[in-house]
């Protein structure tokens, strides 16, 4: 019997072998995954299963359609995995897992098919993902598991731990954080995998054994939930494990795996679970569990949250739909609708979504090098009150501080919503939010503002003026071209709307209050010379060689030529944003405002010095005149840092506000004559900083436009004997006087007071939106550009509106240079055009301001005889915003200027106070 049993054919004998000799971990399966990449509704790219099989045969249980996160892989340790990827989207797809080894083709190109082998070393969960659109959707889990089916130990009741295998599991959560999200599925005991979308409340009877599978995708979380604690991953159990409720995942692509008994020590609820980081709770990173009891007679189901193939325009649903905006640093689409492209033929812009009320919007930061806020700018009045079916504890939405993730909130009222970032104002998303039964798009009746202004009606003239100042600033197609001879032609879309006197027709409204087919005034260049040169932030203009925006236009006022376009390719310039120049001026600075670089230029070539990180989004640069030591404004933070002269290094940070309060995050600051004082304008904080530079002390904070929490003040002037301070409040309206000693209140200036918003009626000299308001180095004019389109001359002795010039639309940046024989010019830049404006604010310097005038502009665009260091490509000379003279003729400057840079100037410039 046993000869015969040994001359069994040979597959049976090597198969008894196998099994009794080797092993299970060598006894691995290959899996073959094939896939595809697909475009949901709302334009989200995500994965979808279309077959699995492994040695073992076909794997059941996936959803049928393309989900985010995408389908969830089990295997066991040394399984190999083989992935067949065919994309069907747009734009390149990949596939990879970090932490997995792997044999990786290239991306596939939109209708190609690529194949990806993995092996899985160890156990554990990972996450699979594409490597450029992870954060938009491209994501989903592998979990490798113990070939023995042992999983993580679970707390008992009575505090023992558990041992447990896969196998008595009732469920399990795959739950990513990715921005201020949380994107869900389910696995039932059975294997089938269920969609939950976005924030799902999960479900569970109690005493369910769960296991959580928690991933990051992006920047870092901390995963937290209520009422139920796990083991610490590389806790023993021979020793005293050490049990948690928290956990930080705290770089990309970190995961949590652990396992609980629902509802263990506190019985049936509902429990919360949510990032433990303030700004990512606060920005909707919260989802539910809720446990019943087994004889309730209540559902355990778990309930999906928002989803992208839900009801928004277009596409109907009876499940809530996910409108999703692309936080980006390309210019117009800074707030760019996930399905732009196939919104824009109706809209004209990739920065407008619609959706039914009850369906959600949500922000996400996969396209940006910088950091941002989601805050509300405008809402329907009725959102805000709980006793309308508001959105009360979501609108209006404002978070507390900058940082790279994003936003998620449901909108339940119909209006118009319109959202901005803190440290990049001119970034815009609007939500019209449709109630399906009434005709026309509903704006609401009345609208309330992040500025104080409640219950404006959606027909009056401010609440239009807002939407065209939305659709210029976000339509390229509606910027000024100067060096077209065609006229100024704006287009919006041709729609009706529900206002409060009616439904409207968006379009004829538009362009019956704002023109159309305007023939634009071609300038000539001024009379009168400047004195050296302009270097002018073009902060859109897009070169060949970057995938970032941006380029530096330099102009001779000599004969009022350009004289270089500097891209600096070779560090991906990103929307340079403010400069200034050292003493001796052999060096510009210029802030990357959407990165956190500060660059060092030679003057004199326009090459690279240096590019140094200075900290999240810095804004402007100054030096201290008496020390020529670099001061940076960190827009995205809570401090200006201080660099040496000639160093890279941070010497010190002053900060804008104490340890544990908010953040400041200022921006356009100045530096008093001496040197000694800092103001900055902290638009986080509605209020000006006053700050000793010697020993970093807050000498003052005072709060600005009328103490408005909206009043976001965004630029200072000061006199040239440091006397009074001036702060913008772009969306106050305002100028905030105050004096500059110890910076108690002088006045406020109200830009808007001969302005009638619902009408539109204009009695006197107005400015709207004020942003860059420096003081002439002689202390006689302030001038103050205003993102409306005008130029307010104010007078400094009596602190009064004197006149209003024309300025483009994003009227932005303005600083002020040496005239040829004496006297100052004032150099006024623009986002939405591309020319440069010069002011003359006293033309026969009698001291008479109601004289000042446009003395002429100079185009930005670079003909082929400008020299350049790349090939501009698209938006030539648009963006205009930081703009700065040399020679640098303010109050403490101007005395250190060498012989080369005084040369041209009259004993008055040298010296401008007397």
């Amino acid at each position: 019997m046993r000869f015969q049993t040994f001359l069994q054919p040979a597959a049976l004998r090597v198969a008894f072998i196998a099994a009794c000799l080797f092993p299970a971990w060598l006894m691995a399966a290959t899996h073959n995954i094939v896939m595809s990449a697909e475009t949901l509704p709302n334009g989200q790219p995500a994965y979808k299963l279309l077959s699995h099989s492994s040695d073992n045969g076909s794997v059941p249980g996936y959803a049928a359609e393309a989900t985010i996160p995408g389908p969830t892989l089990f295997i066991k340790t040394g399984d190999k995995i083989k992935v067949q990827l065919t994309n069907n989207t747009q734009s390149p797809v990949s596939f990879s897992a970090p932490g997995l080894s792997t044999g990786n083709a290239a991306a596939a190109a939109p209708g190609q098919t690529k194949s990806y082998q993995l092996k899985a070393n160890k156990p554990g969960t990972y996450a699979y993902q594409d490597d450029k659109a992870a954060m938009l959707g491209l994501f989903g889990a592998i979990v490798v598991d113990e070939p023995g089916g042992q999983i993580q130990s679970f707390v008992d009741g009575d505090g023992k731990i558990v041992p447990i295998d896969r196998s008595r599991l009732n469920k399990e959560f795959v739950l990513f954080m990715v921005g201020s999200t949380f994107w869900g599925s389910e696995i039932s005991s059975d294997g089938n995998q269920k969609p939950l979308w976005t924030n799902p409340d999960l479900g569970a009877y109690q005493d369910d054994l769960l296991r959580f599978h928690v991933l990051a995708i992006g920047p870092g979380h901390t995963f937290h939930l209520h009422a139920h604690r796990w083991i610490q991953p590389g806790s023993t159990q021979t020793a005293s494990p050490h049990i948690i409720d928290t956990h930080i995942l705290n770089s990309q692509n970190n995961s949590h795996v652990f396992t609980v008994k629902a509802g263990t020590g506190v019985g049936p609820g509902v429990w919360q679970f949510h990032c433990h980081l303030i700004s990512h709770m606060q920005s909707g990173m919260n989802g539910r569990i809720h446990v019943v009891s087994c004889d309730s007679g209540k559902s355990a189901d778990s309930i999906a949250g928002a989803s992208p193939s839900g009801a928004i325009f277009g596409h109907d649903s009876d499940h809530p739909g996910l409108a999703t905006f692309i936080v980006s640093d390309e210019p117009a689409s800074w707030f760019r609708s996930a399905r732009g492209d196939a919104l824009s033929p109706v809209t004209h812009t990739k920065s407008l979504e619609i959706i039914p009320p009850g369906s959600s919007v949500h922000f996400v930061m996969s396209d940006t090098a910088g950091v941002h806020t989601i805050t509300s700018l405008l809402w329907p009045s009725e959102a805000g009150h709980n006793d309308h079916g508001g959105d009360h504890f979501m609108i209006p939405f404002d978070e507390a501080k900058a940082y790279r993730g994003g936003a998620i909130l449901k909108l339940n009222v119909p209006g118009l919503y319109v959202f901005t970032c803190k440290i990049h104002p001119f970034m815009f998303a609007a939500v019209i939010v449709d109630d399906p039964a009434t005709d026309g798009l509903d704006l609401g009746n009345t609208i309330d503002m992040v500025s104080g202004i409640k219950n404006l009606p959606t027909s009056s003239d401010l609440a239009t003026c807002l939407l065209h100042t939305f659709f210029v600033t976000t339509v390229p197609g509606n910027w000024q071209n100067f060096t077209s001879p065609e006229p100024w032609k704006t287009v919006y879309p041709d729609v009706d709307v529900k206002v409060d006197i009616g439904t409207v027709n968006l379009q004829d409204v538009l362009h019956t209050r704002y023109g159309d087919n305007i023939n634009l005034k071609q300038l000539g260049k001024p009379a009168v010379p400047g004195v050296g040169e302009v270097w002018v932030d073009t902060q859109f203009e897009k070169t060949a060689g970057k995938t970032k925006p941006g380029t530096i236009t330099v102009v001779d006022t000599s004969n009022w030529k350009l004289k270089r376009k500097i891209a600096l390719p070779q560090i991906n310039l990103n929307n340079p944003h403010n400069m200034w120049p050292n003493r001796d001026h052999s060096v510009v600075y210029t802030t990357q405002w959407f990165d956190n670089k500060l660059t060092a230029i030679n003057q004199k070539n326009g090459k690279l010095i240096s590019n140094v990180q200075v900290g999240d989004s810095p804004s402007h640069v100054m030096t201290l005149p008496n020390t020529d030591d670099i001061t940076v404004a960190i827009n995205g933070e809570n401090d200006v840092v201080i660099i040496p002269a000639g160093t890279t290094n941070i010497n010190r940070a002053l900060l804008t506000q104490n340890h544990g309060q908010a953040p400041g995050s200022p921006h356009g600051h100045w530096i008093s004559a001496d040197g000694k004082r800092i103001i900055t304008p902290n638009i986080n904080t509605h209020d000006a900083g006053f700050y000793d530079v010697e020993d970093g002390k807050i000498v003052a904070r005072t709060a600005t436009g009328d103490g408005q929490p909206g009043a976001h003040p965004i630029a200072i002037g000061m006199l040239p004997d440091s006397s009074k301070v001036y702060a913008a409040n772009l969306l106050h309206h305002s100028i905030t006087v105050m004096d500059g000693n110890d910076g108690h209140f002088i006045k406020n200036i109200n830009l808007i007071e001969h302005y009638n918003p619902i009408s539109g009626d204009i009695t006197g000299p107005i400015g709207i939106l004020p942003i860059q308001s420096p003081v002439s180095p002689d202390g006689k004019v302030m001038v103050t550009a205003s993102y409306g389109g005008q130029l307010v001359v104010i007078d400094t002795r009596t602190d009064t509106i004197v006149k209003t010039l024309p300025c483009d639309p994003g009227c932005h940046g303005a600083n002020f240079g040496a005239k040829k024989g004496g006297g100052y010019y004032a150099y006024v830049t623009n986002k939405f055009s591309n020319r440069l404006i010069v002011i003359d604010p006293d033309p026969n310097g009698d001291g008479d301001l109601s004289d000042a005038e446009v003395a002429g502009a100079v185009t930005l665009v670079a003909d082929s005889s400008v020299p350049k260091d790349d090939t501009v490509s698209n938006m030539a000379g648009y963006g205009g915003q930081g703009v700065v003279a040399l020679p640098n003729v303010y109050n403490g400057w101007a005395q250190n200027l060498n012989s080369r840079w005084s040369a041209g100037l009259t004993d008055q410039q040298r010296n401008p106070v007397q």
